[in-house]
């Protein structure tokens, strides 16, 4: 188990972050460029300094500013992949995952043995004299996770490790990533800013905001229950607050939301939060009929291709978001600026105080 809790003056903000995270789960620190997501890496890597703290692997002590300890970044047995991967374009395969072994001095025995094993669990062997400039971006990532696994890893580090490939390798790559983390007794933390990849990657999720965690848990919990604006425009689910104006002794409600009112089930009076997926919004060109209880009109402001699916953004009385298949928008012919209208029905809405 991994437990992180530092604190660092940044420029323009504090970095404040505190978490707990166990072996063979993954951890996906999520927010904007700039919010503390990398430095956070390279702190509990100790390669930045830090203004107190503590940072414990199980019961080893990396860091305590208190007591004065600050293990160094090589004996932390933390590996560490980067967005680029970072191989050594002169070294094979095989001299590139290698290299670690190399620098702690290990036995040649020890270093092939070593070395043979990652890359048949990585399905990389016949590549072991091959160059990376050789190679594939998926396969450079898995050479670059096995050379930082080499090293009797206890902790692995990856700073946008999908971030180098093509939306293509990109989709293909998520979930064969998955599962090698799952196959190592590692705690592994991962940076992004990509929510697909956090929902695909993350036992946990954090979203971070200008060097804080604003809110830490499962993909469920993010998705279902977003803690503020923030965290669901990047969980990419609609989150609204609002006033019950009026409600029915069957469990409904009429929610004020701004200049609009939403239809929805609740139980309680006063102020409430709504969110729904973007998956549960239907996109229409006339005013919908059917069994939607909530509709709103606006002007499309943004298309997003997310691998099979669409994202919509649309500019209605509240910011709406749905989410549709190509085949979908095709048959709409849809193109930003349109004006369309975004409907969902209140079964769809969660609600809690």
């Amino acid at each position: 188990m991994l437990s992180v809790n530092i604190q660092k003056q940044l420029r323009d903000f504090a970095l404040d972050v505190d978490f707990v995270q166990d072996r063979q789960q993954t951890l996906v620190l999520i927010g904007p460029s700039g919010c503390g997501k990398s430095t956070t890496l390279n702190a509990i890597a100790g390669t930045v300094p830090l203004d107190s703290g503590r940072i414990v692997l199980d019961d080893r002590v990396l860091y305590d500013r208190a007591a004065r300890i600050d293990i160094a970044p090589n004996k932390r047995e933390i590996g560490f992949v980067y967005q680029d991967f970072a191989l050594f374009p002169h070294k094979t395969v095989f001299e590139n995952i290698a290299y670690g072994l190399r620098c702690r001095k290990k036995s040649k025995a020890e270093i092939h043995n070593r070395v043979a094993r990652l890359m048949e669990t990585m399905q990389i062997s016949h590549l072991a004299q091959a160059r990376p400039q050789q190679l594939s971006g998926g396969q450079q990532q898995r050479v670059a996770l096995a050379r930082a696994l080499a090293i009797d890893t206890h902790i692995l580090l990856l700073d946008e490790p999908l971030g180098a490939l093509d939306a293509q390798t990109r989709m293909s790559v998520r979930s064969e990533l998955k599962r090698i983390l799952k196959s190592f007794d590692v705690v592994s933390i991962i940076v992004t800013h990509d929510f697909v990849d956090a929902l695909v990657l993350g036992d946990a999720i954090g979203v971070m905001e200008e060097g804080r965690i604003l809110q830490l848990g499962s993909r469920e919990e993010l998705l279902l229950h977003p803690k503020s604006k923030f965290v669901a425009d990047f969980t990419g689910v609609n989150f609204f607050q609002g006033q019950v104006v009026s409600r029915n002794g069957d469990g409904w409600c009429h929610v004020r939301v701004g200049e609009t009112h939403i239809h929805t089930p609740c139980t309680d009076a006063g102020r409430i939060s709504l969110a729904f997926f973007p998956r549960d919004v239907t996109l229409h060109r006339d005013p919908p009929k059917g069994s939607a209880q909530n509709s709103l009109r606006g002007a499309v402001r943004e298309i997003l291709h997310l691998g099979d699916r669409i994202r919509v953004t649309i500019d209605s009385a509240l910011p709406i978001v749905a989410e549709i298949s190509d085949m979908a928008l095709e048959d709409m012919e849809l193109k930003e600026g349109d004006t369309i209208y975004a409907a969902f029905k209140a079964t769809a809405i969660k609600t809690y105080s």
